[in-house]
This record gives structure tokens, sequence and C-alpha cells, in this order.
């Protein structure tokens, strides 16, 4: 196996794009899911060809691939890119059982994950290759009413989740990543905040997804008021410590 190569690193301030790629939307789903708690890009495929088709267009930072896909499996297309120039330092990830591992390193891929993969393997795998934008403010699930505009269009949904850096919207609606939202947030008061944002994530509705289609948000150019009213709101909902780190009655 080769070892992580710098030159792939995303400059800074540009977020890192992650290739995942499984015939098996569940399993791309599950991984996505690990990320959630972190900024960066992730794009999919379903098999090998049109793998190779993404990391022509979008030139990820990082790729996983299954092993063992129907047609050009994650062997043949780790070993196809590692033998290209334009993608030889790409960091390549192989996810494999126990029998393949040894084909997996023989590939020149730069790791192998052996599946079942735990969430915190996974992110200590990306963090090898990319650096991560992780979000360190509180992020509290909260069901409040959204009307926003895209495009001149009029919409409304509920939030899923908030925090002073974004929100997340259940709706079926597709957007693109890098949208423009104009939002106006109903917090409890009534507080009525008028925003700005960006779409950051996209999940789709799919059959056997345990994801709830929608959208997450990126704010943009926060007043400094704001962005107070929304903190305090998700400070008066975070489980009160006592001195000692103890939540009260435990």
């Amino acid at each position: 196996m080769t070892t992580p190569a710098d030159s792939r690193a995303p400059q800074e301030g540009r977020l890192a794009t992650i290739l995942m790629v499984d015939d098996v939307l569940p399993l791309i789903e599950i991984q996505k899911s690990y990320l959630k708690r972190t900024t960066c890009r992730v794009v999919a495929a379903r098999t090998g060809p049109e793998a190779l088709r993404l990391c022509e267009a979008e030139k990820p930072d990082l790729i996983f691939l299954d092993a063992t896909m129907p047609g050009m499996d994650g062997i043949e297309v780790c070993r196809r890119l590692k033998g290209d120039p334009r993608f030889h330092a790409l960091p390549i990830v192989l996810l494999a059982t126990e029998d393949r591992l040894a084909a997996c390193r023989d590939s020149g891929c730069d790791a192998v994950l052996t599946r079942p993969v735990a969430h915190e393997v996974f992110l200590e795998t990306v963090r090898r290759f990319v650096t991560l934008q992780e979000r360190q403010t509180p992020r509290i699930p909260a069901s409040l009413r959204v009307e926003f505009r895209v495009r001149g269009r009029e919409y409304a949904a509920f939030t899923k989740d908030i925090s002073p850096e974004g929100l997340f919207l259940k709706t079926p609606r597709p957007f693109r990543i890098g949208t423009p939202v104009d939002l106006v947030v109903h917090l409890p008061g009534p507080v009525d905040l008028a925003l700005q944002g960006d779409v950051r994530r996209v999940i789709g509705p799919r059959p056997g997804s345990h994801l709830l289609p929608g959208i997450g948000i990126r704010f943009t150019d926060l007043a400094v008021a704001t962005r107070v009213r929304i903190e305090e709101f998700i400070r008066d909902r975070l489980p009160r410590q006592e001195p000692g780190g103890q939540e009260p009655g435990s």
C-alpha cells in the first residue's frame, strides 16, 4: 500500500470532496451518515465505470471503493486509477471482506477497511487523508417552521436540527449544492429570524434509506444579534449540568 499523498490534500478553506463507490445504496448512506458532523462534499457512484467518470469530472480528494461490486469491482478501479498519472496520488481506500484483503493490498490502494466498518474507524481513515471541517458548535434536534425562497419561488418546511452555523430542512425538493437560499426561521416567542444561506448537503428520497430527505443549509453573513438568538435557543434546550459535569439527578 502507498502512503497518503500531501499533494492531494484540499487547499485551506476548500471543502474536501469524497467519492463513495458501492453498488449497495444503503451502505453509501451509512458512510454519509458517519460524516454528518463534518463539512465536506460527498459524491457517490454505484458502478466501477461510473466511479472512473466521476474521478474525471469531480477530481475527488479521497475515494472509498467497494472491493466486491459486480462487473468492474473496486480492486480493478483502484488498479486503473493508480496506473493513471493523473490519479496516481489520489488516496484510495478499499472496503472488503476478510477473504479479499490480500487482493486489495496488491492493487496499490492506500488503505483497506474490513467490513463492517465502525463509525470511528471510518472517520479516522478519512482524517488520515483529508482535512475535515468538523462542527464544534452545538447542534440540537428542533422542529421549527421555516419559509424559504429559492430562485424567486416560495417554499415552507420544518427543521430537523439547528446550530449557530446552519440547519437541516426536511423537504423532498431537490436543490443543487451551492444554491443560495433566503429563510425566515420561526423561533418560539415568537421570534422570526431572517437569514441567508446556501445548500451544503442534499439527501434525496430513496427506498430503503434510513435518512430523512432534505437539505443541509449553511448560514452566510449571519448578523451577531441573530447568532446570539440562535445560541440562546440552543443553550436553553441543552441538558443542564451540575458542577463536575453531572446532569441533574444523575
